[in-house]
């Protein structure tokens, strides 16, 4: 094996490929820290979906502090008022999500998601064709609204169909005051299965993607590292230059 030489092009090489494997190195960290942070946030919200569900009486007056509970409310809905969502896929299925203000005592209300409905265009759906709203107290479960949502001029009037929720741009269409956090109706213990709207299931809490992504970054960073040291090592196994052949021969 001919010893090794330090040249431009090999510093350069070596300097290239630390890097790199830096750079991978640290996102495989970051994706760690992601997974870290969701494990933490799912615990967190597995402790709140176990408590008792809260009524209208027993909501608090801090909203971060009921989110993903469960609640059960009353009130009347005011079903010519409803929005839908599009582009909800269930199961491959283009549909909607069909949301509609539920109206409390003391004025106010609570946009609540009653679920999902089939639409070929993923964008539109008779509302007027649907079943009303069951009677009695809804169960749901309290989300947040979007930090950003999809906003809309002032004078737009009264939007039907939203991309995202903006609860600033909801406020401004609705005679009367909106709730800081929406409901996500539950699926009823038993019942049709095939109803519509589809009460949504709770969010699923599992790790999501994160782990496998730094498995991937370390991997990178690995390959980096081996790939450039095998290929130094194979350049100073192999000859500087040809033997000279004996011209009489």
């Amino acid at each position: 094996m001919m010893p090794l030489r330090l040249t431009r092009a090999g510093i350069a090489g070596t300097l290239l490929a630390l890097a790199a494997a830096a750079v991978c190195a640290r996102l495989g960290v970051w994706q760690l820290d992601r997974l870290a942070q969701r494990r933490e946030q799912n615990a967190a919200i597995a402790e709140r979906l176990a408590r008792a569900p809260l009524t209208l009486q027993d909501l608090p007056p801090d909203t971060a502090g009921l989110l993903f509970r469960v609640v059960t409310l009353e009130g009347d809905y005011d079903v010519a008022r409803s929005i839908v969502l599009r582009g909800r896929a269930l199961h491959g299925a283009p549909g909607v999500h069909v949301l509609t203000p539920l109206r409390m005592p003391g004025g106010t209300a609570v946009l609540v998601n009653r679920g999902w409905v089939p639409s070929p265009d993923a964008a539109t759906v008779e509302l007027a064709t649907l079943p009303p709203p069951a009677p009695g107290a809804l169960r749901g479960l309290a989300l947040p609204y979007p930090a950003q949502g999809d906003a809309v001029a002032e004078d737009a009037g009264f939007r039907r169909v939203w991309t995202q929720l903006d609860l600033a741009a909801l406020r401004r269409q609705y005679p009367y005051g909106l709730a800081d956090f929406y409901v996500q109706a539950l699926p009823p213990d038993s019942g049709d299965a095939a109803a519509v709207p589809r009460p949504l299931a709770p969010p699923e809490l599992d790790d999501g993607p994160h782990l496998g992504y730094a498995v991937q970054w370390f991997a990178f960073a690995t390959i980096a590292l081996v790939g450039w040291t095998t290929l130094v090592l194979r350049r100073g196994s192999q000859p500087t230059h040809r033997p000279i052949r004996d011209a009489h021969r």
